[in-house]
């Protein structure tokens, strides 16, 4: 019989929301934690406020593997992630004078799943791995569909918030019967310190690791309460991504560690959404100015 003890730990905060801010765009350590999760947890602030749930095993591997296969063909090398990739700069172009456009390292990343409108493509839309891989975008469906049940067993409050919206957002931007728009799929991604942006944030953050190879580290650390999780196959974290939190370095890494991680999140500008064709119409209108030539 599976062991059904939960662990319930209350973790106080060790820096103040300033400093903590400091470490925005720093690549963490062992320095920036006290306390390593390897089991099933809930973990708690100070005012009884949920910070994460941490549930090993709690993923089939069948599920978990099909997710990998449909998904890993979305990951391209990016500069579109921010400060999680351990910068935030203006691009500079090949003559050397800066652009106006916003970039972070380049980063192995991809999405998976819808987009909104946003300021370089200013309609909703499928992600382009969506439009051109639309089998293997269906195929990782129940995947999510998954999760978005774990969600609602583990975090019932926040998911009741979250369902409540994507049931109110046009159906052609969530993904199967779930609260989720878009999974971003990291490979071999060291996230610097950095708060999730853009997100639902009434929702909770998930975090799902596939790993092949061996290596050490690579730990989810919320540096504000000196606490960090060391995730497996199989194993799936719920946690508050609202809050600062990264990644420890890889270590000891095998010729062939690899490591996936998923993340699945409702889009918070998703509801603004209009149908596809309406969506299509604006497309129109931006590249011609006018609906009809």
């Amino acid at each position: 019989m599976k062991n059904t003890m939960i662990n319930k730990l209350t973790v106080k905060r060790i820096l103040t929301k300033e400093n903590a801010a400091k470490l925005k765009t720093k690549f963490l350590n062992k320095n920036h934690y006290s306390q390593l999760i390897t089991g099933d947890t809930d973990g708690y602030d100070n005012f009884g406020n949920l910070l994460f749930r941490f549930r090993k095993n709690a993923i089939p591997l069948d599920v978990l593997k099909n997710g990998v296969d449909a998904f890993k063909g979305s990951i391209e090398v990016t500069e579109g992630r921010g400060t999680a990739s351990g910068s935030s700069h203006k691009r500079i172009r090949k003559d050397g004078s800066v652009s106006n456009i916003t970039v972070g390292n380049k980063v192995e990343s991809g999405n998976v799943g819808f987009m909104d409108s946003g300021a370089m493509v200013k309609y909703c839309r499928k992600t382009a791995f969506a439009r051109s891989y639309f089998d293997k975008f269906k195929q990782g469906v129940p995947f999510v569909e998954f999760i978005d049940q774990k969600y609602k067993e583990l975090c019932p409050t926040h998911y009741a918030k979250q369902k409540a919206i994507a049931e109110g957002t046009n159906r052609n931007y969530v993904i199967g019967q779930t609260s989720f728009t878009t999974v971003t799929v990291n490979k071999n991604f060291r996230t610097a310190c950095h708060q999730d942006a853009g997100d639902f944030a009434d929702g909770f953050g998930n975090l799902i690791v596939y790993r092949e190879g061996s290596y050490d580290g690579g730990y989810f650390v919320m540096p504000e309460y000196g606490v960090a999780i060391d995730l497996h196959n199989t194993d799936l974290l719920f946690a508050d991504v609202h809050k600062w939190h990264a990644n420890t370095e890889f270590t000891n890494c095998s010729d062939d560690w690899l490591r996936i991680s998923f993340v699945m999140y409702y889009r918070e500008n998703m509801v603004k959404c209009k149908s596809p064709s309406e969506e299509l119409n604006k497309i129109k209108i931006e590249k011609t100015g006018y609906l009809t030539l």
